[in-house]
């Protein structure tokens, strides 16, 4: 079954497509941005066409596409939809079960097919859509130690994009591309690798699906982002360890990840992000309770690590935490903790300095009727994580700074009546924009918002162009659907969204929402913008150019890039102590270990350390850094005989004019005081009117 509607109730045009199976994933060819399945954001630098290609999948593993106003079903059977991260006009369609599988280099214009026959767990390279890894299950004799689960796996890649394979290491747990393989030194082709080798685990990397480098030995599985890698392996306590270095693999020289609570065991580490050098970590420290953790972040040059965060909230099936970045914001983050005393009620926190405070979010003192909110106790806004949900609750995006979206409620707790709230600063202050749990989507850069309700049939939208100072109602549909999502291509520069869910006789809808008419013109002037600063964060701030609320204009493409990073003036976070000094607690005086010398060229000045090294790009402000300091100036042999020389006579001088000056005082008071008996000694003269003597 397969129908196709169009609907006069949106403001130009509304598209309903409604298919046998409810849908499960989307794509679109030729996005502007692709968010890879290896956590990694990659431009595209083709056009940035308004109309995107769309490919979709379903639960009956069927495709569609479309290109504008056509859909057309694929033929066959498949299971997953990739799009390139080196050129997104390139999709795969991987077939299942042993049905065909194809490639399009045009967005569906054309298809060719391609080879997958008992291959699984592709990866497609970022740098050229004709490199592909793969594995293949290995047939293993149970005497052979190295093919035991989950090793029994042989790599195999691919230069043609999936036509041919050729064989590669066997006995392999794990695989990916180098995530830096961007950087011109490294070799496109370069592989990290997870393997068993006589019978000992080996993180190694190659260049040529041969040859291999050894990173580390004994290595249980591994971690790569554009700054460090790391490596976990399991310690002589019973527990796991961390280990981490540099991203560039050629330089990368491991390092064990020491925490400050030495004393428990790590059973499970979860990366939660690794922003401007510092490494956020999600710990479990106990081996029947590791949905309970703590959170610990580095320093910015991955070093001393401290905890900022307990009782973080994991899931034990995934690793997956509570604990979300707020995307096109610098270091703000959203967690939630379970409560001390019976670890079982959940709250959420927020911190806007990088995970170093964190406090509770400010609730909005009316609901979305205009009531007054009551609660008893010191109430805050808590959301539904990512544990509990099956989508992302708190939602942002990069190119639409400041505004969060989130389904939660005002409480001590979380609770079960979920509501939708809304900021348009970033965190600090929110409202409640309806009852009840929706779905929702940002495009325009922030200047269109759409949400839908998710918790009950429904066939309308609420919409905002004015960053949630006001809201329409529009029915979208004649029949009542379930909606399960809302989304619109990732670069935030089209006018149209796509929302899909299911009817109720159990079919999928998905709709298309066009809003290329809400506005008649573009954002051009000055006079349509505001801007927005973060706060200082690491030694920066961020300012962000925004429409303002009553502006009635699209955004530009060119806002992609409308911001501006400026230093700010240093505070005393921006420092931490050098080598040989140390500070009792953090952000105390930086205090030297032992006593640090410096060394010093006679005569010349030197830069003499106060005990801190800077750690971030700020300017001005508090100043902790080397002191410029003049050295003495050092003497040769001859200088030191001349300078005694000159002294000694000095002193014979001296001494020879007070030999003759004592001997004429003394020969003109022999003549005149009677005083001064034949010793030549003084005596003293009793005062009978005086009881003191003085000399």
């Amino acid at each position: 079954m397969f129908d196709i509607r169009f609907l006069p109730f949106l403001l130009v045009f509304t598209l309903a497509i409604i298919v046998e199976r409810p849908i499960t994933q989307i794509s679109w060819c030729g996005a502007s941005i692709i968010y890879t399945r290896e956590d990694e954001t990659i431009p595209q630098f083709q056009g940035l066409e308004e109309e995107k290609t769309i490919f979709f999948i379903t639960e009956a593993h069927q495709i569609y596409q479309s290109n504008g106003t056509v859909w057309n079903q694929i033929e066959g059977l498949f299971e997953d939809i990739q799009i390139s991260p080196a050129d997104s006009r390139v999709i795969f369609l991987f077939g299942q079960n042993g049905q065909k599988s194809y490639r399009t280099n045009d967005c569906g214009e054309n298809f060719e097919e391609i080879d997958t026959e008992g291959f699984y767990g592709f990866r497609l390279n970022k740098m050229n859509w004709k490199w592909i890894l793969a594995f293949k299950k290995l047939q293993c004799d149970h005497s052979e130690m190295d093919c035991r689960e989950p090793y029994n796996n042989q790599l195999f890649y691919s230069e043609d994009g999936a036509k041919t394979w050729l064989p590669s290491f066997k006995n392999c747990r794990e695989a990916s591309w180098d995530k830096i393989i961007e950087d011109i030194a490294v070799p496109d082709e370069r592989s990290i690798l997870l393997f068993s080798h006589e019978n000992q685990t080996q993180l190694i990397y190659s260049d040529d699906f041969t040859n291999y480098h050894t990173l580390m030995i004994g290595a249980q599985g591994y971690y790569q982002t554009s700054k460090y890698l790391f490596v976990l392996t399991s310690s002589s306590n019973g527990g796991y360890e961390l280990h981490y270095g540099h991203s560039k693999l050629e330089e990368f020289q491991e390092k064990l990840v020491e925490l400050p609570l030495q004393i428990l065991k790590e059973y499970s580490y979860t990366v939660l992000d690794t922003e401007n050098g510092r490494i956020y970590l999600s710990v479990s420290h106990y081996q029947q309770e590791q949905s309970v953790t703590n959170v610990y972040i580095s320093n910015q040059i991955g070093l001393d690590f401290q905890i900022v965060l307990t009782n973080n909230v994991r899931s034990t099936q995934d690793g997956n935490c509570d604990f979300e970045k707020l995307l096109g914001l610098t270091s703000t983050y959203v967690a939630n903790t379970y409560d001390q005393r019976d670890q079982q009620d959940k709250s959420t926190v927020i911190s806007f300095n990088g995970g170093k405070k964190w406090e509770s979010i400010k609730a909005p003192k009316q609901d979305s009727e205009g009531n007054i909110i009551e609660c008893g106790g010191e109430c805050s806004l808590h959301f539904v994580g990512r544990t509990e949900s099956y989508r992302q609750t708190i939602y942002t995006v990069d190119q639409a700074p400041g505004i969060v979206l989130g389904v939660g409620n005002v409480g001590l707790f979380i609770s079960q009546e979920q509501n939708t709230y809304m900021s348009a600063d970033g965190g600090q202050n929110w409202i409640e924009v309806r009852k009840g749990s929706h779905v929702f989507e940002i495009a325009d850069f922030g200047g269109v918002i759409v949400m839908a309700k998710d918790y009950e049939p429904t066939n309308e939208i609420i919409y905002s162009i004015d960053y949630g100072k006001t809201w329409k109602t529009k029915v979208i549909y004649d029949d009542l659907f379930m909606a399960q999502n809302l989304v619109t291509e990732a670069s935030g520069t089209v006018k149209y969204f796509l929302i899909y869910g299911k009817t109720d006789k159990g079919e999928g809808i998905i709709l298309k929402l066009d809003f290329s008419d809400i506005f008649s013109r573009e954002c051009k002037s000055n006079l349509d913008y505001d801007i927005w600063n973060s706060k200082c964060i690491d030694g920066s701030q961020t300012k962000y150019y925004r429409k303002k609320e009553n502006s009635e204009c699209f955004n530009p493409k060119q806002m992609i890039t409308k911001r501006i990073i400026e230093p700010c003036p240093c505070k005393r976070e921006d420092w931490i102590c050098a080598q040989g000094y140390t500070s009792k607690l953090e952000g105390s005086d930086c205090l030297p270990i032992v006593n640090v010398s410096d060394y010093c060229e006679p005569g010349k000045a030197f830069f003499k350390t106060q005990g801190y090294i800077k750690l971030t790009q700020c300017v001005g402000g508090l100043d902790l850094g080397p002191i410029e300091t003049q050295c003495p100036a050092s003497l040769n042999l001859n200088d030191i005989i001349s300078y005694l020389i000159i002294i000694s006579l000095l002193a014979v001088l001296i001494l020879i004019g007070y030999v003759l000056l004592r001997r004429g005082q003394t020969s003109g008071e022999k003549g005149s005081n009677p005083n001064i008996n034949k010793y030549n000694q003084m005596e003293f003269q009793e005062d009978e009117d005086d009881e003191d003597q003085q000399l």
